[in-house]
């Protein structure tokens, strides 16, 4: 080969060399989740291309969502949900769970695509994928039920693709400190400390190392726990509620799921047992009463002050009532005005179960 030729070939390798690193650069930029979920799975870009496909823009939304939450950012996850409703399962999941601890869960609650009760609980099960099952514990852990919480997690590390990550090992290790288990804990502490991204968490959680900050979020956690175990079952999920607040009945958030759940499931009579107008309040909440109100025959002064009803919420009812019974029930022009409410939602929302 000619010293031409050799030179010519020289500069298209490099040129190829080049345009390879471009790409890859242009890959990061456009996907920084992807690579982020991908370390805290601990497994290689190519390794994550082969476990979840090639990323576009909605699957780098979600993964947004996963990382933000794992690292409790919640206004980042917030943020992030508004940016697109993807109508997904998972989406809906972690926009709820950010709106729930930024204290603002029923008031945001209809303001987003709402798959029933999976929109508060991703199901696990034999149907369930591994993405979902990995993610399903987040919310439990911040509910303050490390039973679940471990469980998911220790699920999550199993169906990873690479059986490992920083991610389900930081929560194991945490559920343990907070159930007060520290051998247990240091188990996953340990190794932690072999992972270049959990080695410096890691080496703030023995508990002879705690911060201030962290003995007093150990403190709130614990909190939240139940005083007793109890056997249930997997779909007994409104059972579990009721024994966080029966542990501590200013666990909003558990009130404020509990609540929410029996929205999302319409059911009403739940929702009257459960509700305790003196611990919350919310226009959702008015919404739901009026419905259950109405079908009572309890549509009276006391009711409503007892229920903090408002009568710009009771006039808003009246209207859509008229606009419903003069379309005979269709909806049509209904939409518009009252699709964020929880009356249109009770009406007119079906469960779709492909989604």
């Amino acid at each position: 080969m000619s010293r031409k030729s050799r030179n010519i070939l020289l500069i298209i390798v490099a040129a190829a060399a080049l345009a390879v690193g471009a790409a890859q650069l242009v890959f990061l930029v456009r996907h920084p989740y992807f690579r982020k979920c991908a370390a805290e799975n601990g497994i290689s870009l190519r390794e994550a291309r082969r476990a979840w496909g090639r990323p576009d823009q909605d699957a780098e939304q979600i993964l947004g969502l996963i990382y933000e939450a794992g690292r409790e950012n919640w206004t980042a996850v917030a943020e992030l949900a508004a940016r697109k409703d993807l109508r997904s399962d998972v989406c809906t999941y972690y926009y709820n769970l950010a709106n729930a601890r930024l204290g603002q869960l029923p008031d945001r609650l209809m303001d987003y695509y709402q798959p029933f009760e999976r929109g508060l609980f991703l199901p696990v099960g034999p149907q369930s994928t591994p993405f979902k099952i990995a993610c399903a514990g987040d919310v439990w852990f911040e509910l303050g039920y490390m039973p679940l919480a471990e469980r998911d997690a220790m699920l999550g590390l199993l169906f990873s693709p690479a059986h490992t990550g920083p991610r389900y090992l930081r929560r194991l290790a945490e559920t343990n400190l907070i159930s007060g288990d520290y051998e247990a804990a240091a188990k996953y502490l340990r190794i932690l400390l072999n992972d270049p991204h959990g080695r410096k968490w890691a080496e703030e959680r023995f508990p002879d190392r705690w911060s201030p900050a962290y003995k007093m979020r150990i403190a709130e956690k614990r909190n939240l726990l139940p005083q007793f175990d109890v056997v249930h079952g997997m779909d007994q999920t409104p059972i579990i509620l009721r024994i966080l607040l029966g542990a501590n009945y200013t666990n909003k958030m558990a009130l404020d799921y509990l609540l929410c759940y029996d929205l999302l499931t319409k059911d009403l009579d739940a929702f009257v047992g459960d509700f305790d107008p003196s611990l919350t309040r919310s226009q959702l909440y008015e919404e739901a009463m009026l419905i259950f109100l109405a079908a009572k025959g309890g549509m009276s002064a006391e009711n409503f002050a007892h229920y903090h009803i408002s009568q710009q919420t009771f006039d808003r009812f009246n209207r859509f009532v008229t606009i419903y019974k003069r379309d005979n029930g269709s909806g049509r022009n209904l939409g518009d005005e009252f699709g964020k409410t929880y009356w249109y939602y009770f009406y007119y929302a079906v469960l779709n179960e492909k989604n």
